[in-house]
């Protein structure tokens, strides 16, 4: 009888045993369900929020030295703040995801759903960014897994800070490309060329043209050749240009049709351009990151595939045609 007993026992215990882990686990799973961490993310930053509202409200609502209207103005916005409504909050993607991918579906870009701070995000990021991240999401420039709703699995191979961009796509120029390969597809308006996107650096900010000086001096041990032919191009001066009649007896807007294609960095938009006469960076785009690459023996040949990236032979085109101009047949002669 004692026998049997025990084994009831034990039955019994090993029953609890696996009927509290089972309540256990359903308790883990049942919070992770209904509280996950993007819910308890969000909580955090709107009661940071209110509580720096509140302190706020105080100061200017007091009868002595308050604004009324500024206290009005809080109050709405603590009022806005305790009715939030938590959700998760995402970017539709221009384009498809592809199995080639490890993507399938449509595109999207959920980092906002933790990110809801938009004063901060305006305080980390430059003024008057090119690249909107509420069209083209965090991803194109941060990396990091846009559709995951978890901390860890969301800034996995994430570039965090301007720092990190730099590091790793001035020190490659596949991870640059890659990044003006996704710019390029993201474009609201149409898919551009390579060549379009590859003035954007590798912090989505525009590159900085470096100037004649820096870029000649690069190619100089690898391709003489090419840096003497090009210096000593008759073609290449504005000095020439400015010495013509027709461009002393014209105005400025007669004179911005000369700079589009006699001066290096020319915005059309603006009238201005970055430096005189016509350099490397007039056909190939502003080289700060291939400068970059330049002054390392073994990223000479990463720097050459940014020369081939944003090299287009329309340029060419756009500029060396008879229609704009009479041809100046002086400077034919060698």
């Amino acid at each position: 009888m004692g026998h049997y007993v025990k084994l009831i026992l034990l039955w019994l215990t090993t029953i609890s045993i696996i009927f509290i882990l089972l309540l256990g686990v359903s308790g883990v799973w049942s919070d992770k369900e209904f509280n996950p961490e993007w819910k308890q993310h969000q909580r955090a930053v709107i009661q940071e929020k209110i509580a720096k509202a509140e302190e706020s409200y105080e100061f200017w609502s007091n009868p002595e030295w308050g604004d009324p209207e500024k206290a009005k103005e809080l109050e709405n916005k603590i009022r806005g703040l305790k009715n939030k409504k938590l959700e998760i909050k995402q970017i539709l993607l221009k384009g498809e995801g592809l199995w080639s991918n490890q993507e399938n579906g449509p595109r999207f870009d959920r980092c906002m759903t933790c990110h809801i701070d938009e004063e901060r995000i305006k305080e980390d990021h430059p003024e008057n960014l090119p690249l909107p991240y509420d069209i083209y999401g965090c991803m194109v420039c941060h990396d990091g897994n846009g559709m995951a709703l978890e901390k860890e699995p969301a800034h996995e191979h994430m570039l965090a800070d301007r720092e990190a961009m730099r590091e790793a796509r001035e020190r490659s120029a596949d991870a640059l490309i890659k990044m003006w390969q996704r710019i390029a597809k993201l474009n609201p308006e149409k898919e551009i060329k390579l060549r379009e996107v590859s003035f954007y650096g590798p912090t989505g900010e525009y590159q900085i043209y470096v100037g004649n000086i820096k870029m000649y001096q690069m190619p100089q041990k690898t391709h003489p050749e090419h840096v003497n032919l090009w210096s000593e191009s008759k073609f290449k001066t504005t000095e020439r240009i400015q010495k013509e009649p027709d461009f002393q007896k014209g105005d400025e807007n007669y004179r911005k049709k000369c700079y589009k294609c006699h001066t290096t960095g020319y915005k059309e938009d603006k009238g201005t351009f970055e430096e005189l006469g016509v350099g490397c960076e007039a056909c190939h785009g502003p080289g700060e990151v291939y400068s970059e690459l330049m002054e390392g023996e073994k990223t000479i040949e990463e720097a050459r595939k940014l020369t081939r990236i944003s090299f287009d032979y329309n340029i060419f085109s756009n500029c060396h045609i008879t229609k704009r101009h009479e041809m100046r047949k002086e400077y034919f002669e060698w």
